[in-house]
């Protein structure tokens, strides 16, 4: 079987707002729905775990009871980082996951990701451990370590940015994070960085450019403007 974790604990900062950024509303539906009804859409996916902060609950819950919903839906606490959230949604799926099952794990913030990504992910885990959602960088890039001068030139081709929903062997991924320290799952800052670290294979299947991260005010503008 397959599943979701959708992490929807973060606080926003950089939104200077005093509502997350997954619980604004566009077009009178706050952004999280936009991922959680994709993956409704999508009838291979059994369970939906919503990693959420504990305050958040009964929001969030007011608006999943709304949907007609043949999906298994459960939740998790967030935890003190995106990775310990991420923990969390699949200790939450213990009992209800098999070690072969998929789960899929996707930012709240990523309302746009295409459907594809989930069949593509099901598909390159025949025989991979883990897939990420990566598209190519198109500018020039560099490296300076003292963020003043310029130390390394990078080779443009050789370099991807990720994107969510990724997609892991839940066993392997469940034990990967055992074997890291909560200080080490800490510094982590994308599931598939933790899977590579614990030698588990990650293929990179298409990403797009409309699958941005809802950031800055900025990001929420461009969102805004799409769905309008």
């Amino acid at each position: 079987m397959n599943h979701a974790i959708i992490v929807a604990g973060g606080v926003g900062s950089r939104m200077k707002s005093d509502i997350p950024k997954q619980y604004l509303l566009v077009k009178d539906i706050p952004v999280f729905m936009y991922s959680f009804r994709k993956f409704v859409s999508e009838s291979s996916i059994r369970t939906i775990v919503l990693v959420i902060a504990d305050e958040w609950r009964d929001f969030v819950q007011g608006w999943i009871e709304k949907e007609p919903l043949e999906q298994t839906v459960l939740f998790a606490s967030a935890g003190s980082s995106r990775q310990h959230s991420v923990w969390n949604g699949l200790r939450r799926l213990q009992g209800v996951a098999s070690a072969d099952d998929l789960v899929f794990v996707h930012d709240a913030v990523r309302p746009l990701f295409p459907l594809t990504n989930i069949t593509d992910g099901i598909a390159g885990c025949a025989d991979y451990d883990a897939t990420l959602p990566a598209i190519t960088v198109k500018d020039a890039t560099y490296q300076s370590r003292d963020g003043e001068s310029l130390s390394v030139i990078l080779p443009r081709q050789e370099l991807f940015s990720g994107q969510s929903p990724e997609c892991f062997r839940y066993g392997k991924f469940l034990k990967a994070h055992e074997s890291f320290s909560d200080e080490e799952i800490a510094l982590i800052r994308g599931s598939s960085e933790l899977a590579f670290r614990a030698g588990l294979r990650v293929k990179l299947i298409p990403g797009t450019e409309q699958n941005f991260k809802i950031t800055t005010i900025e990001d929420l503008r461009a969102f805004e403007l799409i769905v309008n």
